[in-house]
């Protein structure tokens, strides 16, 4: 029997189907799981379904009543083969400079969390990271997997601007600006790898489900990569092997 939602009813017509509170994969599967199911199986009933970190908000196009919520979606649910319901298919390993002067807050960030710096890149490679979402800008993704010995506040003062491929951490997560934007997390490095490009076949790098690693490279390797990468956009794809 599959995990029961909490239900929360915002209006006549939304609901938020919630999974707890706690970010963390097993609560990311059950939501990825439920909002394939709630698209497939209840489709005459919704306009659309917004999932989050542990809750989908379905957007209904009917008034909703407690039989449609339990005897109709809840009870199909209940029977519902969750699975392996992440797009685990593509596992991406992104290249990231360390050194200065991609590193803005490194040396900061190495003080206030008492680790040093080698021991802050150790740690960042290491986990295998899930994107939990994409948003905020477009094409950014928020990753799941960050060791907690690197949990740290996002900036109190946000920069005006943060250059794309900036790699920062924030919180319990790290992500990667796509684009150039302003931003309050903690930039501890670069990637020549773009996320998001309009000129490209497929716009988006990546999506919700799919799993990552950090791989750390040189400045040197960096440069190299991105004068590679600007001769051809389409070149990202056979770089990290997901043709």
């Amino acid at each position: 029997m599959n995990v029961i939602p909490v239900i929360s009813i915002q209006d006549k017509t939304i609901a938020s189907f919630i999974f707890g509170q706690e970010i963390n994969l097993s609560t990311f599967q059950l939501v990825t799981a439920f909002d394939q199911f709630i698209n497939k199986n209840c489709k005459r009933y919704i306009i659309e379904t917004v999932p989050s970190y542990h809750m989908v908000t379905v957007f209904f196009n009917r008034t909703i009543s407690s039989d449609l919520l339990t005897k109709e979606i809840l009870a199909m649910w209940e029977k519902y083969p969750v699975g392996n319901a992440l797009n685990t298919t593509k596992q991406i390993t992104i290249p990231v400079c360390y050194e200065e002067p991609f590193a803005l807050d490194l040396d900061r960030v190495s003080k206030e969390i008492n680790l040093s710096k080698e021991q802050i890149i150790e740690k960042h490679c290491e986990p295998l990271y899930t994107v939990f979402f994409i948003g905020f800008l477009p094409g950014f993704p928020y990753l799941g997997g960050l060791q907690k010995d690197l949990y740290i506040p996002r900036l109190e003062i946000p920069r005006k601007n943060v250059q794309k491929g900036s790699v920062g951490i924030g919180g319990q997560q790290t992500g990667i600006y796509p684009v150039d934007s302003p931003g309050g997390w903690n930039i501890i490095g670069k990637t020549p790898i773009d996320l998001f490009n309009v000129k490209r076949k497929h716009p988006f790098l990546l999506q919700a489900g799919n799993q990552l690693k950090f791989e750390k490279i040189s400045k040197e390797q960096f440069d190299e990569l991105e004068q590679q990468l600007s001769k051809d956009s389409e070149y990202v794809f056979e770089l990290l092997k997901m043709n």
